[in-house]
C-alpha cells in the first residue's frame, strides 16, 4: 500500500499546480463577472457539492474508492478545461457544476483511500504530507505564474489543465483498498448508517459541532487567502503579476503541514489546534484595520499557512470518529461543511460588493463563532479522557 501513498502524493502535487490561482477572481472579472456573481458561483459550487456528496459517498463505499476517484478527477479536469471557453455567467455556471461534481466525488474519498492505505498510527503524518505536496506544487505554480500571467491568463489556465490531465493517468496506477462497510444489506438510511458507523454514538453531537466549526474556519480562511486577498492587494496598490509571489509565500508556509504531527506530539493535538485557530482569528482582525502592504502580505500568508497546518489534525479527528462506511460519513461531513460555506459565501460576496472592509468584519464575526465551536468540542473531548 506504500505505492498507493506515493501515487496519491503525486496526484496531490499535480492537482496543486493551479497556475492561474493567484488571479482566479480577477480572471473571471476580466471575462465579465462582478464580485457578487463570483461569490454566487461559489454558492452554486457548494450547493452542488451538498447535493452530491452523500450519493458519491455511497457510490464509493459500494464500488470502490479508486473507481470513484478516477471518475471524479475526470470531471474535475473537464471543469478546468471549460474555463478556457467561459465568457458569460451561464458558461461559468456550467463550469462550476462540472468542478463541483469532481470535488464532491473526490472529497472524503481521497482521505478514506489514504487512511486505508497507511498505518493508522501514522495517518496524521500521511495527511500532513499529502497536504504538503499540494502546497509545494501550489508554491511552484505561484512562482511560475508571474511569467505565465505576463503572457496571458489563458496560458496559465491551459498549463493547469495539462497538470490535471496527468493526475488522471497517475490515479489509474493505484490499487484499490478494502472497504469498511456494514454487512447488513438492509442498512440503507443515513440514520442507520450513522448508528453503525461511529465508534461512539454518544459523541456524534460533538463531532458535528467540530465539523461545523472547522468548516467555518476553513471557509473564511479560504475566502480571505484566495479571493478577498486578491481584491485587498489590488486596492492597496500591488500589481496583478506580483500576486503569484504572494501566493508562493502562502504555500511555503502551508508546506509546514507536513510537520503538524511534530507540534501535536510535543504540545498535544488539542492545544496545537487551539493556538492555531486563535492566531488565524487575530490575523482576520488585523486585516480590518490595515492597508499596509507588508502587514497585509504577512497576515494573509499566515492565514493560508495555518489553515493548511490545521488540516491534518482535523482529518485525523474526523477519521478516528468513524468505524464503518468511511467514505459515506466523510462525505456527510464534507456536505455539512459545504452547506455552511455556501451561506458564508453569500454573506461575504454581498459585503464585498458594498465595501471590502465590511467583508473582513463579517469574516471576523463568523470566524469567532467557529473558534468557539472548536473550544466547545475540545472541552468535551477533555472531559471524556
Amino acid at each position: 500500500m506504500k505505492k498507493n501513498i506515493s501515487l496519491m502524493y503525486t496526484v496531490a502535487f499535480l492537482q496543486g499546480l493551479v497556475f492561474y490561482a493567484p488571479v482566479s477572481l480577477l480572471y473571471r472579472i476580466e471575462r465579465g463577472l462582478s464580485v457578487s456573481e463570483y461569490f454566487f458561483l461559489e454558492f452554486i459550487l457548494l450547493l452542488v457539492i451538498v447535493l452530491t456528496e452523500v450519493p458519491w459517498g455511497y457510490f464509493a463505499d459500494k464500488y470502490g474508492y479508486k473507481k470513484t476517484l478516477v471518475i471524479s478527477y475526470i470531471l474535475f479536469f473537464l471543469g478546468r478545461l471549460s474555463l478556457l471557453f467561459c465568457n458569460s455567467l451561464m458558461g461559468f455556471v456550467g463550469q462550476t457544476i462540472l468542478a463541483a461534481m469532481g470535488v464532491s466525488g473526490a472529497s472524503g474519498c481521497d482521505i478514506a483511500f489514504l487512511y486505508k492505505s497507511c498505518n493508522k498510527d501514522e495517518s496524521e503524518k500521511v495527511f500532513g504530507k499529502y497536504r504538503a505536496f499540494s502546497s509545494l506544487a501550489f508554491f511552484i505554480s505561484s512562482l511560475s505564474s508571474f511569467f505565465l500571467i505576463s503572457i496571458s491568463m489563458e496560458l496559465a489556465v491551459l498549463v493547469t489543465v495539462i497538470a490535471y490531465g496527468l493526475s488522471i493517468i497517475v490515479i489509474c496506477f493505484t490499487k484499490d483498498v478494502e472497504i469498511e462497510i456494514s454487512k447488513d444489506k438492509k442498512e440503507i438510511s443515513i440514520k442507520d448508517s450513522f448508528n453503525n458507523s461511529f465508534k461512539d454514538i454518544k459523541s456524534v453531537k460533538w463531532i458535528f459541532i467540530f465539523v461545523i466549526a472547522t468548516a467555518i474556519i476553513a471557509e473564511i480562511s479560504y475566502g480571505i487567502s484566495v479571493n478577498l486577498g486578491q481584491l485587498h492587494f489590488k486596492n492597496i496598490g500591488i500589481e496583478i503579476r506580483f500576486l503569484g509571489y504572494i501566493s508562493a509565500l502562502s504555500e511555503l508556509l502551508a508546506m509546514l503541514s507536513c510537520k503538524t504531527h511534530v507540534f501535536t506530539k510535543k504540545f498535544g493535538q488539542n492545544n496545537t489546534l487551539k493556538v492555531m485557530v486563535n492566531i488565524i482569528l487575530l490575523c482576520v482582525l488585523v486585516l480590518i484595520f490595515t492597508d499596509n502592504i507588508f502587514i497585509s502580505i504577512i497576515t494573509i500568508s499566515s492565514i493560508a499557512g495555518l489553515i493548511s497546518m490545521i488540516s491534518p489534525i482535523v482529518l485525523d479527528i474526523k477519521n478516528k470518529s468513524i468505524s464503518k462506511n468511511r467514505a459515506t460519513i466523510l462525505s456527510v461531513y464534507s456536505m455539512i461543511g459545504s452547506l455552511i460555506s455556501a451561506f458564508i459565501n453569500i454573506v461575504i460576496g454581498f459585503c464585498a460588493d458594498i465595501y471590502l472592509k465590511s467583508a473582513f468584519i463579517a469574516c471576523f464575526a463568523i470566524m469567532a463563532i467557529g473558534v468557539c465551536g472548536v473550544y466547545l468540542y475540545i472541552n468535551q473531548a477533555n472531559r471524556n479522557i
